[in-house]
């Protein structure tokens, strides 16, 4: 038995993103330091992070669709970061709850992207993350077994 992990918007049949290992998370650490207790627990193992539930966050501008950024000099794709429509990114916000910004004096009660999913052309706060058991997803009519690209799931 395994896991189906992603990232989609509930609108829709299909999944936005395939999530794995290096995936991170909204509170800024990455999928394998989160624990995967089980589809609906997945809290952050890092000392001192309060995030509950892994939370997918684009890392890279091509996850938002943003493909010529690379192509400019000055881009430093280690320093990109998602943006809220507060102008300032993800870490600034708090990993829990609706994510309020928590630079001084910024009035942003939640994180609200200014980029749309690369897939569905919807807000990242559109989507969700998931992690499905092959029975879930035979359920909702989602590709699983071998319809699924072999390196889809992960055992649990």
């Amino acid at each position: 038995m395994g896991l189906y992990i992603g990232w989609r918007c509930p609108h829709y049949l299909w999944d936005c993103f395939r999530i794995g290992d290096e995936s991170k998370c909204f509170c800024g650490h990455l999928l394998r330091e989160h624990q995967i207790v089980s589809d609906i627990s997945v809290p952050c193992n890092v000392n001192q992070c309060r995030c509950l539930m892994f939370c997918f966050i684009p890392s890279r501008p091509e996850e938002v669709g943003q493909f010529w950024l690379r192509r400019r000099a000055s881009f430093d794709p280690k320093a990109w970061r998602a943006q809220c429509r507060c102008k300032h990114n993800h870490e600034d916000h708090a990993a829990t709850g609706s994510h309020p910004c928590r630079v001084k004096g910024c009035c942003c009660n939640c994180f609200e992207s200014n980029f749309l999913c690369a897939a569905c052309d919807r807000r990242w706060e559109e989507h969700q993350t998931f992690f499905e058991t092959e029975e879930t997803r035979r359920r909702g009519g989602r590709p699983h077994g071998t319809d699924a690209v072999n390196t889809w799931h992960r055992p649990l």
